[in-house]
């Protein structure tokens, strides 16, 4: 089996213990926060003392260590308590991810106070790449988020003035329209009726425009939206 593209996570106890696990999956509950069951991230369902190797670890070390012979419940530990070890060029797909992850955020939470329009993301990556700012793969997008914004204040004008709204929209339409809301705006309150869906949302002031005209693209302009 191939595991070139696995992450390995490792453990060490009283001896060292390691998993393989899917990239996208694990980076997903390692560094985003989002629940997967481990059944699910496992690439290989083993548990290894050694990977690369090959090595598997015995029932025997496994229950010495974890106090259980279930691999599933071993590997949990190991990968809620683990490190994950990771490539050069895995560390490399990382980090370019999360810098357009980062341009993308910045484009849709920050305005031109000139303009009140979002900044475009190439205007955005420009700015970043001339202010020299650079991003880890493993760091937390919204610290970087924060630390982007201070590189960028000197060579583009931003905002981030917010505006709360709330939004009404008939029931056999607020499907595709809630898919909507979450992309762009923080649900603050949310309430299905009867008849109408009900929600109070907070969103970049750059971008209210837009997401109205979208939502009532969507809805067939049944979307009842007013600032509160």
């Amino acid at each position: 089996m191939d595991t070139s593209d696995a992450i390995k996570l490792q453990y060490r106890g009283n001896k060292q213990f390691e998993i393989l696990v899917e990239p996208d999956l694990a980076k997903e509950s390692k560094l985003e926060g989002k629940e997967h069951e481990i059944q699910r991230m496992l690439f290989v369902q083993e548990i290894f003392t050694d990977a690369g190797e090959g090595e598997r670890a015995s029932t025997e070390e496994i229950d010495q260590e974890f106090g259980t012979r279930q691999i599933m419940e071993a590997a949990e530990e190991i990968f809620e308590k683990g490190d994950m070890q990771l490539t050069t060029e895995q560390k490399a797909e990382m980090r370019e991810e999360k810098w357009k992850q980062l341009i993308s955020m910045i484009s849709r939470r920050v305005q031109n106070p000139k303009t009140g329009n979002p900044h475009p993301p190439d205007r955005v990556e420009n700015g970043l790449e001339e202010a020299g700012f650079n991003i880890n793969w493993d760091s937390d997008l919204e610290e970087e988020f924060e630390d982007a914004i201070n590189e960028l204040r000197p060579i583009i004008p931003v905002s981030l003035d917010k505006k709360t709204v709330a939004i009404r929209i008939p029931n056999d339409q607020a499907g595709k329209a809630y898919d909507k809301l979450q992309q762009a705006a923080e649900i603050e309150e949310e309430q299905w009726g009867n008849e109408y869906f009900t929600a109070r949302v907070t969103l970049p002031a750059g971008v209210l425009s837009e997401l109205i005209d979208e939502l009532q693209d969507i809805t067939s302009g049944k979307t009842e939206m007013k600032e509160v």
